[in-house]
């Protein structure tokens, strides 16, 4: 009779786990409270970007403007050390790798041995180059890296020119020293080593293309995603990630520019170690300085132009769509768009009870 006149007593009967609890209640209010705090950073952010933005076409504006014989002096000193460093850089790539390969041979390993040692050599060396000339000349060692570069903006006609004139000299000076170091009887074994061909003579033009353009492919669709997009926005978002990891106990879980560029190395190396090991049809080069080096000690440039025209195909596709994928949708507005978006994501979020204590799939309490 008295579960009769008082339905609610009745349900709340029926089911005590829907009974809101005190615990329960104050895990919300701090759960509401941690996603308005959260609001209000991205907020502040959001004008910061644009502050960021402002200052930085200004200062764009007048470094290009600038015609003084001192800001002449200092950009050709930029531009002569951007291809000092990227010539060291190519230099220290290559010539552990083409030394591997020599000994190799000259050691008589077996056959996946080799390809072992060969793969790691240039993995490591790609991660200490990447770690040590980043900031000097962005550490290309690759000209179909930097003709995709340069094909997305990135990279300005003189740099593109200077650079692969660099990294082509530094694939020659690597084969020099190379030759200095092992005894000169075993040079010609050294040199047939060391040139990329296709490891069957009978397989078809097409198969070497596909696969030098696919390895190529992949090498410049991982730099550009872990490097090159995210540059900006990881300036732009400094202040953000920061403030926000830094605040009222909240971490996030989503990936970052900052965490893809402090792993930016390790990624760019691992993948160069597992294109290394697939090889495939045409020998594994997806790098035109790689084959110009061994090319001219060896005298072999049996269908090296095709070698490049796959590796420059892939690296072109490569960077423009990842450029494009990062830059669709924005309608000038860059990242604050979607900063945007995630204000009114945060405002919708604050106004409901999280389904548990954590306040989402991105934030923990």
């Amino acid at each position: 009779m008295l579960s009769m006149e008082l339905p609610g007593v009745a349900a709340a009967v029926a089911a005590p786990d829907r009974i809101p609890q005190p615990a329960q209640r104050g895990q919300d209010t701090i759960a509401t409270t941690s996603a308005s705090a959260l609001a209000d950073l991205a907020t502040r952010d959001l004008q910061n970007a644009r502050r960021l933005r402002q200052l930085d076409e200004q200062l764009d504006e007048r470094i290009k403007r600038d015609k003084s014989d001192r800001a002449r002096i200092g950009r050709r000193r930029l531009f002569i050390r951007a291809l000092w460093g990227e010539f060291f850089c190519t230099l220290l790539f290559f010539t552990p790798v083409f030394g591997v390969v020599a000994n190799s041979r000259v050691g008589g390993y077996e056959d996946g041995i080799s390809a072992l040692a060969i793969a790691a050599t240039g993995g490591f060396q790609a991660i200490a180059n990447i770690f040590a000339f980043s900031s000097v000349s962005g550490a290309h060692f690759n000209p179909a890296i930097s003709f995709a570069l340069w094909l997305t903006g990135k990279l300005s006609n003189r740099k593109l020119a200077g650079y692969i004139i660099v990294q082509l000299l530094a694939s020659i000076i690597s084969m020099c020293i190379v030759a200095a170091m092992f005894h000169s009887n075993e040079m010609t074994e050294i040199y047939a080593a060391v040139v990329v061909q296709p490891p069957v003579k009978s397989v078809s033009l097409g198969k070497v293309f596909a696969t030098e353009f696919f390895l190529t492919f992949i090498l410049t669709y991982v730099a550009f995603t872990v490097v090159f997009e995210d540059a900006e926005a990881r300036k732009k978002e400094t202040m953000s990630i920061k403030g926000i990891s830094d605040s009222v106990g909240l971490t996030l879980y989503a990936s970052t520019p900052q965490s893809k560029a402090g792993f930016a190395p390790f990624s760019i190396g691992l993948t160069v170690f597992s294109l290394s090991l697939i090889g495939g049809s045409s020998g594994g080069a997806f790098n035109p300085a790689r084959l110009f080096g061994p090319a001219i000690f060896s005298g072999v440039w049996t269908n090296l132009w095709l070698y490049w025209l796959a590796e420059l195909a892939g690296s072109s596709c490569a960077g423009l769509m990842v450029h494009a994928v990062a830059n669709i949708n924005t309608g000038g507005g860059g990242d604050e768009e979607g900063l945007g978006d995630l204000l009114k994501d945060l405002g919708r979020r604050s106004e409901m009870p999280p389904i548990n204590p954590l306040v989402s799939s991105i934030t923990e309490v």
